[in-house]
């Protein structure tokens, strides 16, 4: 099979991201900086899923291990270099509005969901456009490849917003308004929701933006122990006890 120049950057692009998340999977969660580059460990996270997610992360002394371990094998004073770069006293912040769609990764720009790349070794990953409406490229270059890994931490699971582009609206109607408040839930989160008489255990599939009788809110889509599906509001659902 052939192979050109252009498709083997996108090979090696791609298989240095694969390389980079191996090489820091044991330790947990972390933000991409770039293909090749020392990624720092997610030290807190907050509104996962919603519209306020946010993740901080820092090098750790065990991220600089792994990384010399894969890339500078054999190279004795690696981890010293690394700690002692600026990137490693640097704490990393993205944050993302997951019901919009909307991404600022840490390099403090502001990016807009576009959908999926539909074909390459990036397809399947989230695609991104910059203030100037410009498609990050999934280059190492442009890493829009890292600001999808940075994405998929922020917003785990299915894509719940819809590209801007591809938004419609009904003539003489107005945009929607963007819900404000943090969601009191996540995605993921063991809850307890209001069944009859009832309070049944289960878990927070997806979170909404309706439009109740007051203005924008949010909805949550649950699974219960019972069998029991469907889409209620947060007056109905409270946190298992003890958790």
């Amino acid at each position: 099979m052939r192979v050109d120049r252009k498709g083997r950057w996108t090979l090696a692009v791609a298989a240095a991201f694969g390389l980079a998340a191996a090489a820091q999977a044991a330790q947990g969660e972390w933000l991409s900086l770039c293909s090749k580059c020392l990624s720092p460990s997610i030290t807190a996270k907050s509104g996962i899923g919603t519209a306020h997610a946010a993740a901080e992360a820092r090098i750790t002394r065990q991220d600089a291990v792994d990384w010399c371990e894969n890339w500078q094998p054999g190279d004795k004073g690696c981890v010293r270099e690394q700690l002692a770069s600026p990137e490693a006293k640097t704490t990393f912040r993205a944050t993302a509005d997951c019901l919009a769609g909307r991404i600022t990764p840490i390099d403090g720009q502001t990016y807009s969901l576009a959908g999926k790349w539909p074909s390459g070794i990036e397809r399947g990953r989230t695609r991104w456009r910059d203030a100037k409406g410009q498609i990050v490229g999934a280059d190492n270059a442009s890493n829009g490849l890292g600001i999808s890994q940075q994405w998929e931490v922020l917003c785990p699971g299915p894509l719940r917003a819809t590209p801007p582009a591809a938004a419609t609206v009904a003539p003489g109607r107005a945009q929607p308004t963007p819900y404000a408040q943090p969601a009191p839930y996540f995605v993921g989160q063991a809850i307890e929701a209001k069944y009859g008489p009832d309070w049944v255990r289960g878990r927070i599939d997806r979170i909404r933006q309706v439009q109740g009788r007051a203005g924008p809110e949010l909805a949550y889509e649950v699974s219960l122990v019972n069998g029991g599906r469907g889409i209620i509001p947060a007056r109905m659902l409270r946190p298992v006890p003890g958790r």
